[in-house]
């Protein structure tokens, strides 16, 4: 199962970096409704990124039972 959320968090991290080089790239070339759309979507596959690694080292501390840092 660890593979399977590194795998899903490697997809959001992805998603994110795409999503903001088009924006800048729509930014550049003064298209600002495409670039906001753009910018939106980099902000929740960014939050989604963040969730699926927070979940993915809960997950691998509960499996080595190690105490919470």
């Amino acid at each position: 199962m660890s593979k399977f959320f590194r795998i899903l968090e490697i997809v959001w991290l992805i998603t994110s970096l795409g999503c903001a080089g088009i924006a800048v790239y729509f930014l550049i070339i003064k298209d600002n409704d495409s670039a906001l759309y753009f910018t939106f979507v980099f902000l929740i596959a960014a939050i989604m990124y963040l969730l699926r690694r927070y979940q993915r080292k809960n997950q691998d501390r509960l499996n080595n039972n190690e105490p919470r840092k």
